[in-house]
């Protein structure tokens, strides 16, 4: 009996303690402006991108993109107080006049002037020197398989010595690819001119941070993995380092280090990440994005996949290509700027360097 008595008070006081929650609500109303701009020493036109970012709504899926911010007033303010304004070419989109560029050892910051009246502005930034790339090469790694074989790439930058160096590097990938041309038309009719060899550009958003901690002097490797050897068409690697501040580098550092966030319960929370942009007519409002000042180094390298491949490697290659379709045999075209089922395609030639 004393413990039926035990059991039931010990059931009372739980059933006692559980509380209906019938006014809980979520919402994100959040008024953040979001900019991104940079410049360098490197011809433009540089951008500035604006937009609020949107309250939630799982009713309306525009809520998740950002609101662009428009007939803003975007200006590159120098050290010696020049102003250089932007135009607007498309909704929140603003670029740098032809002509303008920025100068080594010369210091920027962006003012933005809204309808609303309030000002956004960042820090002062100097341009460094643009750094210098020690290596950039690839080779040819053979395989039993198509799908083993392999081409390395090595790429390094020469750091200075004496001097805290911080390094931003972003890659764009550009690949070549062909298609199969339609049968000629019968004569007397005139054959079409056939382009079939264009290139695409796949997304890369990811960058690459380096610093010279205990390496000041010596060069510094970048970690790019290796390319397949999946077709004979040509594949550019595009490298843009950024020498840039101990400021900027952490600011990527933070919010590389929260996507790789594994969801652990020991791992960071996540948390809006500030940049080195502010309000400075209304400090309530909350500014995020960050606008980079940096020396820039540009190369390119072509790997070429045909040259140099041994035969039978080759002979396998020719094999794989036709046997999984990469010519898009099937859906022959005259023109491969019509390829709409092709990611990201750039067209007949890759954008100036």
């Amino acid at each position: 009996m004393r413990h039926l008595l035990l059991i039931f008070g010990a059931l009372f006081l739980l059933s006692s303690c559980e509380t209906e929650i019938e006014d809980f609500q979520t919402q994100n109303l959040s008024s953040a402006i979001v900019v991104y701009g940079e410049i360098s020493n490197v011809d433009g036109p540089y951008n500035v991108r604006l937009n609020y970012v949107s309250a939630y709504s799982p009713y309306d899926a525009t809520q998740f993109t950002g609101q662009p911010i428009t007939d803003a007033n975007v200006r590159i303010v120098d050290g010696n107080g020049k102003e250089t304004a932007y135009y607007e070419k498309s909704k929140g989109y603003y670029l740098s006049p032809a002509g303008f560029k920025g100068e080594v050892g010369q210091k920027y910051k962006l003012r933005i002037k809204l309808l609303d009246g309030k000002t956004i502005e960042s820090a002062f930034q100097t341009i460094t020197a643009s750094p210098t790339l020690a290596e950039f090469t690839y080779s040819f790694k053979d395989a039993a398989k198509v799908e083993d074989m392999r081409f390395p790439l090595t790429a390094s930058i020469k750091d200075p010595k004496a001097t805290e160096d911080y390094y931003f590097v972003k890659r764009q990938d550009f690949r070549q690819f062909l298609l199969t041309c339609p049968p000629p038309p019968a004569p007397p009719a005139p054959v079409p001119p056939c382009n079939c060899v264009c290139w695409q550009a796949p997304q890369n958003t990811q960058p690459y941070l380096l610093d010279d901690f205990l390496l000041s002097g010596k060069n510094l490797s970048l970690d790019l993995g290796q390319l397949p050897y999946e077709d004979f068409t040509d594949w550019v690697v595009q490298l843009d380092v950024y020498s840039i501040s101990k400021e900027a580098h952490t600011y990527w550092k933070r919010l590389e280090d929260q996507r790789k966030l594994s969801g652990g319960i020991f791992d960071k929370v996540p948390a809006q990440i500030r940049g080195n942009l502010t309000c400075s007519t209304d400090p309530s409002q909350e500014v995020l994005g960050f606008f980079m000042v940096g020396g820039l180094t540009q190369k390119r390298l072509q790997v070429d996949r045909f040259n140099g491949i041994p035969t039978e490697a080759y002979q396998k290659l020719l094999f794989y290509v036709d046997f999984n379709n990469i010519r898009y045999k099937d859906i022959p075209l005259w023109n491969c700027k019509d390829a709409a089922f092709i990611k990201y395609n750039l067209g007949y030639s890759l954008p100036p360097l």
